[in-house]
């Protein structure tokens, strides 16, 4: 659905859904679109595409809410203003990789970076977008299981530990959550949060947040108003990894589980997680990572 396929004359809201991971779109059988304290549904087609017609203008915010069985539920907050036409729901930052420029290469208008996974592939004319004021696009489709440089259409300005944002599309992402069938290589944290005593009741609504990545804690770089937490050797402009705020951070389900993962990138040996839940004392961990597989972690958390 493009915006030419919603009434012009009518207030909407409208997007596409995809898998964090895979970047497959979710269809209609998949995922529940919704406004919150409201029957409305959306609108679904097979592509991914969701709408919203005939809402009321309103400067109080309405809250979207999609949710599917085995993904992460988000909600997303908006305003429409009288007379809008029709409001894409995407977020800055939202379907993007991240790398860390190891060096540029001016022969080739180039710039090389670690290793990473990059399916599907990206469009040439992708925008990419830098630190300071560097705007610029792909020149060649970025792509593979083993990528590790792009061809851009302009380098002036760019240095090795800068920061790149390589926009994959405006699409909205879903989670997966702690049941979901993980593809083969995906470095998994999975995590099991429950009240210390002999019950051990499961805690729902617990946040667990990254603090460290290999003894060393994030370094905060805006990439024009996309706030990444970095992670890199001590002493070194470079980034082993580059988190946004939905990487950083997850929340127990109602059966006490929750899961962090990292896929197309050198995952953490060593990782902190710092987990908080109202009316609980605060907890901290450090649990080392299976590189390519799963790692399990119970934590016990107790009633203030």
């Amino acid at each position: 659905m493009t915006s030419a396929e919603v009434h012009q004359n009518q207030l909407s809201f409208f997007g596409r859904i995809a898998d964090d991971l895979t970047r497959r779109v979710l269809g209609p059988g998949d995922i529940t679109v919704s406004i919150e304290g409201s029957v409305r549904q959306a609108i679904k087609k097979a592509d991914g595409y969701f709408a919203f017609s005939d809402l009321v203008p309103s400067a109080t915010e309405y809250r979207v809410r999609v949710a599917a069985p085995r993904y992460q539920h988000r909600t997303i907050s908006r305003s429409l203003a009288v007379g809008s036409g029709a409001v894409e729901l995407s977020l800055a930052g939202e379907d993007e990789l991240y790398v860390s420029i190891e060096a540029v290469v001016p022969g080739q208008m180039q710039v090389t970076f670690g290793e990473r996974v990059v399916t599907p592939s990206i469009d040439t004319g992708a925008p990419v977008i830098g630190e300071g004021d560097f705007v610029g696009a792909l020149a060649e489709p970025l792509e593979g299981y083993h990528a590790k440089g792009a061809v851009l259409n302009k380098i002036d300005g760019l240095a090795p530990g800068q920061l790149l944002r390589i926009v994959r599309s405006q699409n909205l992402l879903v989670r997966p959550g702690p049941y979901y069938a993980f593809p083969a290589g995906t470095t998994v944290a999975a995590f099991k949060v429950v009240e210390a005593g002999p019950a051990k009741a499961p805690v729902g609504g617990a946040a667990i947040e990254i603090a460290e990545v290999e003894g060393t804690v994030a370094r905060v770089v805006d990439v024009q108003g996309l706030r990444l937490a970095v992670f890199g050797p001590v002493g070194s402009s470079l980034a082993t990894i580059a988190l946004d705020a939905d990487d950083m951070r997850t929340v127990t389900n109602d059966q006490g589980d929750a899961v962090l993962y990292f896929l197309g990138e050198k995952p953490p040996g060593a990782m902190k997680v710092a987990v908080s839940r109202a009316g609980y004392q605060d907890a901290t961990l450090t649990i080392n990572l299976l590189a390519g597989g799963r790692t399990f972690q119970n934590i016990q958390m107790t009633r203030q």
